[in-house]
């Protein structure tokens, strides 16, 4: 008998779905001799589903449903439905269960009916999940008060045992067993063995993360506890982990003697240890071996495609092991002297083991890092790091860090779409990994979708606690989404984890700026600046401030504070040299501009960034015909890419390009061209309205725009949305074309007043802190 939608169980009664009998009351289904706990959160959705069986139901309703008053977005539903897939064995094509319907949601295709009664009566609760090797204990029935109730219970048992010993079998759910693998110790005479024994604890701690139903915590945060004399209850509170893994290191000539023990963080007891003695670099069995263990302690079941997930990672030689993981402590320091020596070791690695695509992977991504540490451009290195990526998928298409890798590549390029279907086939292959939730973090913030941003970056924090990068981005997802007091306590909680990193403070300074605080703006820049002063972002940023609030010279001169202590970076960054384009017109106006530009050879640029920017600064001047050809430039050249144009992450600070040539084409009497340009503006601003971003500067590109499209009330109205949410600009309002057909109107006049006073009283608050010119200036 199947069920339409208005004859379906209530939501908190037991239901058949397959092969399957769910039991929302304890979050457990059941199917032969296994019994599988869910997440009463997963649970829920797939009794939503259930409810409306053959219907699509869309991930709006989901999140509405089963995330209500929560701050997630579809990350969530992806993770959830991801977990119910891995329970049911849903990895054909076409599904048997859950059918996801392209841009619409999801549809639970498998049979749902009603349980017999006597079935649903004697449902046990609360009985421990059990492995797919036991019976399952008997349930709990009253003592009958006659004959014929013991008969009824008799007969109940009967059909479940009936049922439950013709249906196949699946790998148990996710569980709730959470571990973290602590650093293992160097107990080799003068601790020469410490790299490797990073590079150990990493990979075992990789091996764990391949089986679905284990979370695992990530290295950062288990490096934390290096050195520190915790007990293990206190890291397991700290952590929110259930187990903990550590273990040592011994090396004797060409020996080895590798010993670890499992212990539960709530009773401090040990469940697990092993010594294993190995021929120096042959530690591959180790891993593997530490890995089923700590399954079968947990009661987790090992399954065929985990088998897989492991052969992936696996090296032919004990050599290439050896050099790999010493190989992966030296990129874990992260500074370009031990990037290099992880790209030396990688390749020494692979010529041990040509096949050893984990190698190969990290090659790539040690090579792509050189963008970072020799300022060398992604599209540059291309040439060695595709092959590689390529002849690793041949090899091992089911690796996980293949994904993570080279959708952090296309990431970088911008190639939106291939990065996000790699990254989120790197977190079907493990969903409690690390690097996956965090790529889609990233990915999902720099395309100004913070909803999303947010989700999975909650994700990752509960990865990774102690890593204060992941409540940074948090804070900046919650910003971007005018969520300060949320944000405030997540910048907060990044300055406690990370106390010396210059970017934590960048970040709080960014949130009080998108406030209006400009005292506590200031205040963090620079408390940024004293904990690295050679950053050029930092001192852009404290510059940008400065010019909101209309101190141009002030501005002027911490441009030139900013070249003095890092000429090559001040250089390459945009936004820091755009701050120097205006000051210099506040100076001098065009003439000024051109021995501004002349000086640093912005004309002589390549960089479409820079161009537009500098395009944008001769309209200021009215030099309209110049402003074009920089346009044209810009658009020509072949690094500009779509993404670049249309930079969502760009508009959520009020700057775009789309904005800048389509002024240029219209002043140049190219009104039809203008005008498309100006409908992509509106159509992307739209978008982010729809994915959560409600930055000032979104609602200052939107006044411009409907100014420049003559519509006075709807730019009246954006603006004063911007203002409630810390505008001040006014400098460039006065001074950029976008608001020319504004300037007489009362209210845009009141509006600026305004903004100037609430900038006066700021900026008399720190003239006894703001930034004086460097001698020889």
């Amino acid at each position: 008998m199947l069920l339409g939608p208005e004859l379906m169980s209530p939501v908190n009664e037991p239901v058949l779905i397959g092969d399957w009998l769910v039991d929302p009351r304890d979050d457990s289904l059941a199917r032969g001799t296994e019994r599988v706990k869910l997440e009463p959160r997963t649970m829920r959705l797939l009794m939503r589903l259930a409810q409306s069986p053959g219907q699509v139901v869309s991930q709006d309703e989901l999140l509405e449903s089963v995330w209500s008053g929560v701050v997630v977005g579809t990350a969530s539903v992806y993770q959830s439905m991801s977990q119910l897939r891995k329970v049911f064995g849903d990895n054909d094509d076409p599904p048997r269960y859950i059918e996801t319907v392209a841009r619409k949601g999801y549809r639970l295709i498998a049979p749902v009916a009603a349980p017999p009664k006597s079935v649903a009566a004697a449902l046990p609760h609360e009985t421990p999940p059990v492995t797919s090797t036991e019976a399952p204990p008997p349930p709990t029935v009253s003592k009958p008060k006659g004959r014929w109730m013991a008969l009824a219970a008799a007969a109940a048992l009967a059909v479940m045992a009936a049922a439950w010993q013709f249906l196949p079998r699946t790998p148990l759910a996710p569980s709730q067993a959470t571990i973290v693998v602590l650093p293992f110790v160097d107990l080799t005479d003068g601790s020469t063995q410490q790299m490797f024994c990073d590079g150990l604890t990493e990979e075992t701690s990789n091996w764990l993360a391949q089986i679905p139903s284990l979370r695992v915590v990530a290295h950062s945060s288990a490096f934390a506890y290096r050195g520190r004399s915790a007990d293990v209850r206190t890291i397991g509170k700290e952590l929110k982990t259930s187990h903990l893994l550590e273990g040592s290191l011994r090396r004797s000539g060409d020996r080895m003697r590798i010993t670890v023990q499992l212990i539960d963080t709530q009773t401090g007891f040990q469940l697990w240890s092993e010594s294993y003695d190995e021929k120096a670099g042959d530690v591959l069995r180790v891993q593997e071996d530490v890995a089923r263990q700590v399954a079968g302690k947990l009661e987790l079941r090992i399954s065929a495609e985990t088998d897989s997930h492991f052969d992936s990672r696996r090296s032919r030689t004990a050599q290439a092991q050896e050099l790999f993981l010493n190989a992966r402590a030296h990129a874990l320091r992260f500074d370009a002297a031990s990037n290099e020596l992880a790209i030396t070791l990688y390749r020494q690695a692979i010529r041990a083991d040509p096949s050893f695509a984990l190698a190969k992977v990290w090659l790539a991504h040690a090579i792509g890092n050189r963008r970072y540490f020799t300022s060398q451009r992604t599209e540059d290195l291309l040439p060695e790091i595709l092959p590689l990526l390529a002849e690793a998928e041949k090899t091992a298409p089911k690796l996980m860090d293949l994904y993570v890798v080279r959708g952090s590549i296309y990431t970088d390029l911008r190639r939106r779409e291939l990065a996000e279907r790699d990254l989120r086939h790197a977190l079907e292959i493990s969903p409690n990994t690390v690097t996956a939730t965090s790529k889609l973090g990233y990915f999902n913030l720099t395309g100004a979708k913070p909803r999303e941003a947010l989700s999975y970056y909650t994700m990752t924090a509960a990865l990774d606690p102690r890593d204060f990068g992941w409540p940074a981005y948090r804070c900046i997802a919650l910003t971007d989404m005018a969520m300060f007091e949320e944000a405030e306590s997540a910048c907060g909680q990044a300055r406690a984890l990370g106390p010396s990193s210059p970017w934590v403070y960048s970040v709080s300074s960014s949130l009080d700026a998108a406030r209006g605080r400009w005292v506590e703006a200031l205040r963090y820049s620079e408390q940024a600046l004293e904990r690295d002063k050679d950053i050029a972002e930092i001192h852009g940023e404290r510059a940008r401030w400065l010019r909101r609030l209309g101190l141009m010279k002030e501005a002027g001169l911490a441009f030139r504070e900013a070249v003095a202590a890092n000429p090559d970076g001040a250089r390459r960054n945009v936004p820091l040299l755009v701050v120097g384009m205006t000051a210099a017109i506040d100076n001098g106006g065009a003439t000024s501009l051109r021995a501004f530009s002349a000086e640093f050879g912005l004309d002589e640029s390549d960089d479409p960034a820079l161009l537009f920017e500098l395009a944008n600064a001769h309209l200021m001047v009215k030099e309209e015909a110049q402003a074009r050809a920089l346009v044209d430039r810009a658009l020509a050249s072949d690094k500009l890419t779509g993404e670049d144009l249309e930079s969502a992450w760009l508009a959520r600070t009020g700057r775009s390009y789309l904005l800048i040539s389509g002024v240029a084409l219209r002043e140049s009497g190219e009104a039809a061209a203008a005008g498309r340009r100006f409908a992509q503006l509106e159509t992307l601003l739209a978008r982010m309205v729809d994915d959560g971003v409600r930055t000032a500067g979104l609602f200052e590109l939107k006044a411009q725009l409907a100014a420049l499209q003559g519509r006075p009330d709807d730019a009246m109205a954006a603006l004063r949305r911007a203002s409630e949410l810390g505008w001040s600009s006014v400098w460039l309002a006065e001074h950029e074309p976008y608001f020319n057909s504004m300037r007489s109107r009362k209210d845009f006049q009141e509006l600026l007043a305004a903004a100037r006073t609430r900038n006066a009283s700021a900026a008399a608050q720190l003239r006894n802190r703001l930034v004086q010119a460097p001698s020889g200036v």
